[in-house]
């Protein structure tokens, strides 16, 4: 019953370091209480800001004791940026359930 109150963000193209205040924005914005699930079917581009703003936000919602998941698995370019970045080399831990969308 909970995730029905969880607030779903859709990110969309390029989340670099050029654009990555304003994702950080957004996810401020959107977050609530509930929790949030991120759409990021349409994101175009990533770099490693982007994985590092998901994670203070992932870790950030652990602490808080709030949800924050994917709508789906990280997939394509979120992916292989995980892959190139090492963050998916661990045994499996918070962080790379949550990236599998296994973990909220």
């Amino acid at each position: 019953m909970a995730d029905k109150l969880l607030t779903i963000l859709a990110l969309s193209g390029a989340i670099d370091v050029r654009s990555i205040e304003d994702a950080f924005g957004q996810i401020k914005q959107a977050s609530g209480p509930a929790g949030l699930e991120l759409d990021l079917a349409e994101v175009t581009d990533v770099d490693l800001t982007f994985v590092q703003l998901i994670e203070s936000a992932r870790r950030g919602a652990a602490e808080s004791g709030t949800t924050l998941r994917l709508a789906a698995p990280a997939g394509g370019l979120v992916l292989e940026t995980l892959q190139r970045g090492g963050f998916l080399s661990d045994p499996p831990d918070a962080r790379t359930l949550f990236w599998a969308g296994v973990a909220s």
